[in-house]
């Protein structure tokens, strides 16, 4: 058995299961709703409707996502998560084949609620523990390298897939996705993921000798927040406001191709505001990463939330400028940081890992119910302003109320008591 987990005595088998949540990460929830964007204008000039009536999907499919997400919090303690991850891909894949054929809008509400629930397995419910399991060290640097392959992932497919989409149409373009989805996917999910490391027969990244033999012991326990506590702490309820206004404006990779279009940029400008927020994305979910090691997950939630209050002002600004609009559109993905790194450990410092996956996936469900009016709400401020920047300034003002939600989260948290499985209790 592989106590330590080593690949030829030199790397940690962990780091396979972190690049390979990455790259399933890019072909199912990086494809189905970062590049989703590109799609928007191209069908919604082909079929005739009205962008907000068309990205309703969008909010179907989030919806469906968040009421799917507590249980698949509940099956991840349960059930081996290649099944759950590949039967997710599956489900994500056939979306994408099925939207090239659609005609109506109606279609794409029905593969939305389809679609979402493949999103529920692949989300960073799933991600946080993972990580949790396989680092005991440096687990914001692995959260944050997951989401920057994704990012990759989008930085050099969104520009690809606009030229598809130019040349042979949007139809393609979903086939095309769908091909290279099940390419990334599937040997991930079926060959490298698993859930802890005991799966095969490891020991954490990072893990004590002497942690590891209570371990073997049986004598080790996991401390936190019970699930009943946190359900009932006001905590618990703060933190759920703090995903959903951070979720309501992170669609922004999903609006900045209309956007494009909307201002007279054109759609290869908006893949190129796409691709330069998914290029920050690849530094700035590893640096909030080790931000949330080095100067905790409160202040590294604070900084991250004021660089993207910056980027609205640019984007304000910057409207007649495809340079400054992809400045500002990279700048931006500080909240794609937040949402994939920030708010993760951020909830992991407050309640801890005895009942995470719990907490975790009812916090996030709460939060995507609302959050799930996102790309709609934000096509609705301009379609009833006729003013694409006036979803700049909202976003902006959302992002005032984040930060004072989080400093009230941290100060209020005091109060919960953490409680291991042996019953010791200590405040936290």
């Amino acid at each position: 058995m592989d106590t330590k987990g080593l690949i030829g005595g030199k790397v940690h088998y962990a780091w396979v299961v972190m690049a390979a949540f990455g790259l399933t990460m890019s072909g199912t929830l990086g494809t189905l709703t970062v590049l989703a964007g590109s799609f928007f204008y191209p069908v919604r000039e082909d079929i005739g409707c009205d962008l907000s009536t068309l990205t309703l999907y969008m909010t179907i499919m989030t919806i469906v996502l968040a009421l799917a997400l507590p249980v698949v919090g509940e099956l991840l303690t349960k059930v081996k998560l290649q099944f759950i991850l590949t039967a997710a891909a599956i489900i994500e894949i056939f979306s994408l084949v099925c939207m090239s054929f659609f005609t109506e809008p109606w279609m794409w509400y029905v593969i939305g609620a389809i679609s979402g629930l493949g999103l529920a397995v692949t989300s960073t419910v799933t991600i946080t523990p993972t990580m949790g399991n396989w680092f005991h060290k440096r687990i914001g640097l692995a959260i944050g390298m997951v989401w920057a392959i994704q990012s990759a992932y989008d930085a050099i497919v969104s520009p690809m897939i606009n030229l598809v989409i130019l040349e042979f149409g949007w139809r393609t373009g979903y086939l095309c996705l769908a091909g290279l989805s099940a390419v990334l996917v599937l040997p991930c999910t079926i060959f490298l993921i698993r859930y802890r490391p005991e799966d095969k027969g490891m020991l954490p990244y990072g893990y004590d000798e002497k942690i590891a033999l209570a371990r073997e012991s049986n004598q080790r326990s996991l401390s936190g927040v019970p699930s009943k506590v946190a359900f009932r702490s006001l905590p618990f309820y703060l933190c759920v406001g703090v995903v959903m206004l951070c979720q309501l404006t992170s669609c922004m990779n999903q609006v900045f191709p209309t956007y494009a279009e909307v201002v007279g940029l054109g759609l290869v400008a908006g893949g190129l505001m796409v691709s330069a927020a998914s290029i920050c994305d690849i530094f700035f979910n590893p640096i909030a990463g080790m931000t949330s090691d080095r100067f905790s997950p409160t202040r590294s939630m604070v900084l991250w939330t004021l660089i993207t209050m910056v980027s609205f002002v640019i984007l304000y600004l910057g409207s007649s400028s495809v340079t400054l609009s992809c400045i500002g559109a990279g700048i931006n993905d500080a909240m794609y940081a937040i949402c994939g790194v920030g708010y993760s450990t951020f909830a992991l410092s407050l309640f801890g890992m005895r009942d995470f996956e719990k907490i975790f996936s009812r916090m996030v469900s709460i939060g995507s119910l609302i959050a799930s009016l996102g790309v709609p709400l934000m096509m609705w401020i301009y379609e009833a302003t006729g003013v694409f920047q006036n979803i700049f300034v909202f976003c902006f003002f959302v992002d005032i109320v984040i930060i004072g939600l989080v400093l009230l989260v941290n100060k209020m948290s005091k109060t919960l008591k953490w409680m291991q499985h042996s019953s010791d209790i200590r405040h936290a």
